[in-house]
């Protein structure tokens, strides 16, 4: 079993190593991986580096010791094709990243081939120059790499294509945002023809060990919150049933007691059953029922000189939910400042939570808040027009002044741009952020992020691209009679300066903050933590702690049993994080759509007081952690 989420879980699910003989787990380290990879493989790619460019070796060595954003996908993939190629294990069960970033890795086999076209296209001059000199050409390693590193990519799409060999099982809950992301991950694994055939609904009510809801006693048919839960849920199966009627839903309990440890873990599917409507009785009055916000210990409204305010935390935690009411709640507070809410998730999901259209361009939300879900193919396909352009115009005037046609070394840097990393997305977003603080229209940016592996590699994005600019600029000045790219290069030292600035931002805590975003469970704690301490290790401030989804106290027995499984993991978030605000906020009805969200959003945040003492307060509270 092996994890490709950046932020493993698997050790934390199984609360120590596996038990049995035939189980391995595994939790990839991306830097192990990829020390690996070049041990194997440096001496081909360095071969094909020096025969396809202008390059010497100090350049390439240079280049190649660069980090790349998306080496976790890349590493885990080629780990895992290697694996199946010498047959090491009867069956691999791969826990996923969350569903934008299990796209893009699913999506790396057609990359790659990609990546072996391009290197390929440098190695055709050489080839071309060894039939000139010597009449033939004879395949050597470097050939034969490429020929069995396409080979290899060939039958890892063919065995991902294979019903017989490989299922996806996508696993969601039965909320709104959950079946819209699920929907959009469906649809791209349709499109890439990987076979699917069940799905997996979890944390269905009434909870196990539960009586049903009968209308009444003991079983819970008099509490609103599980009323509310229940026909809440009734309406999502039906919409779920509509939106993927080809494939088999299964259903399993939300267990009063989380399912971490072997013995309980080996017990799981035991309650699984086939999804069909609850067996249990809903009162007509619960439909449409609103269960009113209610949060313990709000927070203090960030102080108005915040630019830069990010909500993270473990994939399914409500940060969307949160950055979204925040904003709200921001935009109503500060009349007269403009708010820019910013998904930087590759599975975006601000237009389900608001309830409306939201897309590449900026949008109108609501007086003061505009919000904006960035499409990453789209910027990349931008800058490689771009590119495109320029190199165009570069070669038609070689072309013209020599009478050469340079078609080898033209296609080798027209293909420079498909070796780009997956993680582009990460660095697209930081520069559209930076693009549209440099426009000075948005007093805040309020990001909503993707979950903790990928948010950390966002954060970590402004030292990674310093260090491949000053590579590049390094590379330009030595061969400026070479490679003359004036647009391209300008627009790198806008990049540099933008890039300087945004670090500068993200580091100055009355600039930047990160509200981190849990829920009360032993797992969402432990990766709280690793969050918070990445944060300190990076000098981001992170003053505010949200316990989102957290059982309210009851005399009805299923919501009593939830508060007790939860208290054990709210009491450690309170204790570890002592010096931080931890604002605990209760399971709430649906909080779908702008009036309900801002309805959230006035809770979240006190409201006692003159306006100058909150604000005095809030500058106090959120410069907490520059103290830590």
């Amino acid at each position: 079993m092996v994890s490709t989420d950046p932020a493993h879980s698997l050790a934390d699910s199984f609360a120590g190593p596996s038990p049995l003989e035939n189980l391995t787990l595994c939790e990839m380290n991306p830097q192990d991986s990829l020390d690996r990879f070049k041990a194997r493989h440096d001496e081909h790619l360095r071969a094909i580096a020096l025969r396809g460019t202008f390059l010497d070796e100090a350049d390439v060595t240079q280049l190649l010791d660069l980090s790349m954003p998306g080496l976790d996908e890349i590493m885990a993939l080629l780990e895992i094709a290697d694996w199946v190629k010498e047959e090491r294990y009867a069956c691999i069960v791969v826990d996923t990243a969350p569903a934008g970033h299990t796209l893009r890795l699913l999506g790396l086999p057609a990359l790659m081939r990609q990546w072996v076209a391009a290197l390929d296209a440098m190695l055709a001059k050489h080839r071309y120059m060894m039939r000139l000199y010597r009449g033939a050409y004879r395949k050597d390693p470097v050939d034969l790499y490429l020929e069995e590193t396409a080979a290899d990519l060939t039958n890892l799409g063919a065995l991902l294509r294979s019903p017989g060999r490989c299922r996806f099982v996508p696993v969601l809950l039965t909320e709104r945002l959950s079946i819209v992301i699920t929907r959009m991950m469906v649809a791209e694994l349709e499109k890439l023809n990987l076979p699917v055939r069940e799905m997996v609904v979890n944390r269905l009510f009434p909870p196990s060990l539960a009586l049903p809801l009968d209308g009444g006693g003991e079983g819970g048919g008099d509490c609103p919150a599980c009323a509310e839960w229940a026909s809440r849920q009734t309406v999502a199966i039906g919409e779920l049933k509509q939106a993927f009627p080809r494939y088999t839903p299964w259903g399993l309990p939300l267990f009063l007691k989380e399912a971490r440890g072997v013995e309980r873990l080996s017990s799981v599917w035991q309650h699984a059953r086939p999804l069909t409507q609850p067996a249990f009785r809903v009162p007509p009055s619960a439909f449409g029922a609103q269960l009113g916000p209610a949060v313990d210990h709000p927070a203090s409204l960030p102080p108005p000189s915040m630019k830069l305010l990010l909500f993270a935390g473990k994939g399914g935690v409500g940060k969307t939910t949160l950055a979204c009411a925040s904003a709200l709640r921001l935009a109503e507070e500060w009349s007269g400042k403009e708010i820019l809410l910013f998904s930087i998730d590759p599975a975006h999901s601000l237009a389900a939570c608001l309830g409306r259209e939201i897309g590449p361009r900026e949008v109108l939300v609501a007086r003061g808040l505009t919000a904006i879900e960035l499409d990453a193919q789209a910027e990349y396909e931008r800058l490689k027009q771009d590119y495109a352009e320029e190199l165009t115009g570069i070669f038609e005037r070689v072309t013209g002044q020599t009478g050469i046609d340079l078609a080898f070394d033209r296609e080798v840097m027209e293909r420079i741009l498909d070796l780009a990393p997956p993680g582009l997305d990460e660095i697209l977003a930081l520069t559209r952020i930076v693009e549209l603080m440099d426009r000075g229209r948005y007093d805040l940016f309020v990001l909503d992020t993707a979950p903790t592996g990928h948010l950390l590699r966002f954060l970590e994005m402004p030292e990674l691209i310093e260090e491949w600019l000053r590579t590049f600029f390094g590379l330009f000045l030595k061969y400026r009679e070479v490679f003359r790219l004036p647009r391209i290069s300008r627009m790198m030292v806008e990049l540099s300066k933008r890039v300087k600035r945004f670090r500068r931002i993200l580091i100055d805590p009355d600039q930047a903050a990160l509200a981190a975003v849990t829920i009360p469970t032993e797992m969402a704690y432990a990766e709280t933590n690793d969050l918070v301490a990445a944060c300190e290790r990076l000098g981001v401030a992170a003053p505010v702690l949200f316990v989102n989804r957290v059982t309210p106290p009851s005399s009805c027995p299923a919501c009593s049993a939830l508060r007790r499984e939860e208290e054990p993991a709210l009491r450690r978030c309170k204790e570890a994080f002592a010096g931080r605000h931890c604002t605990v906020v209760s399971r709430q009805g649906s909080l779908r759509g702008v009036e309900r969200l801002s309805a959230l959003g006035r809770t979240l945040y006190v409201t006692s007081g003159s306006r100058d003492a909150a604000r005095t307060k809030g500058r106090t509270q959120w410069k907490l952690a520059e103290i830590l």
